[in-house]
């Protein structure tokens, strides 16, 4: 072949099989028959040629992890060893994205079965934070499959067992009648289809697919005994029946049910912040959050997680299972995830050698370079936690009523907003019945009805107002705009205004009743509450949550204004001032602000 033809194939990736560990894999079953023929294809082939997808592990360097290929792999391990160089295709995916690259390039090689596949959707699912749109879009599945699999995870570890092993007398369509059952019950019915081959249009007619268990239900059956959807009735009268026991109104069980557990979860609220209801279709895994242990996010992080908008409590509305709590449960299994890998990298890091000292003068400034890892830890690895809807609303309302009283209070910086608003467009954001209210306060103007403010009688008002309000009235109209900007804008605000929260917030009860008991506990151990109570903090927490309130707000000597939680603060963001020199226009020069940019001005109350 000449220079001209010559094709320029850049070289396959390898790595080395020894490099490579199993991946988040769902499979639990591989069928022997086409492992033989895959590895004799390897074999006759020379060895791998189709490269295995890999990413790098998230916690150990040096390692990749497996998204797709584990067959590959293991034969390559078996007949090649640990040094051999294994063919792959590296991507640097997130967990959310690994698990469903895994389950989809499985189904399009060795077809695994429906229960795999649920256990894959599950968790899968958890890191998309229960989104099952989300979910079944990544997946390639309609939202009716993914519910369709998950439905499946209801089913007896014996029957799961069963369907993964290809069992030949149980298909997946025993699984999905077997679904709806008690699992043990399940696996009784499991011994009968073994032994007498029961068809599944046989199984559908003998266990009835809609039938509720009295036995399991949470609400009073006592109103059930008359009741004509009671199989009872039937079984007392005819020859034919389910048996005893059974509701054959599904959905008014599911009412009551509900009904009654809606009532056990009201304690609850006062505790969490997130109740879920967990049901047979939602293929629900609990994801404890914990200080300790393999999958603990360290003591720190763990109080901030109680403050968490994600942490909460599941409440079971399985048939069996109606009622049952597990409490300490974290709602976003990606964010728990970085969490853990972060307190492990932590730990890793503390435990180094610390590096050996070189020749240096005995005195230095700052931090010394043999520091501990905990006094060098990057933001990442400070404990942080999602904000509460509650919180953030009532935090965004503080902003709001701060920078306008600030800009009532800082009058050059007034001028430059209005300035700046008017250039970016956003005049729109003068709040029109704010500034009537102050307007009202301050000069006593009439406030217009709704749709009876023509600009003759508005001139004629203003006109009547005396000179001296005048300078008030016209901040005023920069100070509304606070109550009509967009919270992006309204940081923008604060930012500019140099506002200082702890000349504003006083940590109080109207704060702390937007609070769960978690979320207390949680502000407590941050501000400083918890360690100033001491011994009565325990009997305290342990008591109603009002009495609990009203014990953290009686600390004596404790600074309750200025303590700024974290929630309540605003993010800094660093304004790059001109030289106001530059910018001065050749009218008159203006004051120097530099003085007013020093220290923040007392409010003057603009709402």
């Amino acid at each position: 072949m000449n220079d001209a033809t010559t094709l320029d194939i850049p070289a396959q990736p390898t790595l080395k099989v020894r490099q490579i560990v199993p991946g988040q894999n769902y499979r639990e079953h591989y069928d022997p028959k086409a492992m033989a023929e895959l590895r004799a294809q390897i074999k006759a082939a020379g060895g791998v040629k189709s490269p295995i997808m890999v990413r790098p592990h998230p916690t150990r360097e040096g390692v990749w992890e497996i998204v797709y290929g584990h067959r590959r792999w293991i034969i390559a391990s078996e007949d090649y060893g640990d040094d051999y160089d294994m063919p792959v295709t590296i991507e640097d995916l997130s967990d959310a994205e690994a698990r469903a690259l895994g389950i989809i390039e499985n189904k399009g090689r060795d077809n695994p079965s429906a229960i795999e596949e649920a256990k894959g959707a599950a968790a899968l699912l958890s890191f998309n934070a229960g989104d099952k749109q989300k979910t079944a879009n990544q997946l390639g599945w309609e939202l009716r499959e993914l519910d369709n699999r998950l439905l499946l995870l209801n089913c007896a570890p014996e029957v799961q067992k069963a369907v993964i092993e290809r069992h030949p007398h149980i298909g997946i369509g025993h699984a999905e009648l077997l679904a709806g059952l008690p699992q043990e019950r399940q696996v009784k019915v499991l011994a009968g289809i073994l032994q007498h081959r029961v068809p599944v249009e046989v199984l559908k007619k003998q266990l009835g697919q809609f039938a509720k268990r009295l036995p399991d239900a949470i609400f009073d059956t006592a109103q059930c005994v008359g009741c004509p959807h009671n199989s009872g009735q039937q079984a007392a009268l005819f020859d034919a029946s389910i048996g005893e026991g059974y509701c054959q109104h599904p959905s008014h069980y599911d009412e009551l049910t509900m009904a009654a557990l809606e009532s056990k979860a009201e304690p609850l609220r006062e505790r969490f912040q997130v109740i879920k209801f967990i049901k047979p279709e939602d293929g629900f895994v609990p994801l404890t959050v914990a200080a300790d242990g393999p999958l603990g996010v360290g003591a720190e992080q763990m109080e901030a997680c109680k403050g968490c908008a994600n942490f909460g409590c599941s409440v079971s509305a399985i048939p069996g299972h109606y009622g049952e709590v597990d409490e300490s449960l974290c709602f976003d299994a990606a964010c728990n995830s970085t969490k853990v890998a972060a307190r492990r990298k932590a730990e890793r890091e503390a435990n180094k050698p610390a590096p050996a000292k070189k020749d240096a003068p005995a005195a230095t400034s700052g931090k010394a370079h043999g520091a501990a890892p905990s006094e060098q830890a990057t933001e990442a690895q400070k404990p942080r936690n999602q904000v509460p809807g509650k919180v953030i609303t009532h935090r965004v309302e503080f902003w709001r009523k701060t920078v306008a009283n600030q800009l009532m209070a800082q009058g050059e910086r007034n001028q430059r907003v209005l300035t700046a608003l008017v250039l970016a467009r956003e005049t729109r954001a003068v709040n029109s019945d704010r500034y009537a209210d102050v307007a009202v306060k301050l000069a006593g103007v009439k406030k217009p009805n709704l749709g009876d403010a023509p600009l003759r009688k508005m001139l004629e008002q203003a006109d009547g107002v005396a000179t001296s309000a005048l300078d008030s009235l016209v901040k005023a109209v920069t100070a509304s705009a606070a109550y009509g900007i967009d919270t992006e804008g309204l940081e923008a605000l604060l930012n500019y205004l140099e506002v200082d929260e702890a000349r504003h917030f006083t940590l109080s009860e109207d704060y702390l009743n937007l609070l769960t008991v978690s979320e207390l506990e949680s502000l407590a151990e941050e501000v400083g509450l918890k360690k100033a109570m001491g011994e009565r903090y325990a009997k305290a927490k342990a008591g109603k949550r009002s009495e609990f309130i009203q014990a953290l707000l009686a600390v004596d000597g404790f600074a309750y204004k200025g303590t700024v939680p974290k929630a309540m603060r605003y993010p800094r963001r660093k304004f790059k001032y001109p030289e106001r020199a530059a910018a001065q226009s050749p009218v008159a020069p203006t004051q120097d602000a530099s003085a007013e940019r020093r220290e923040e001005p007392e409010p003057a109350h603009a709402a």
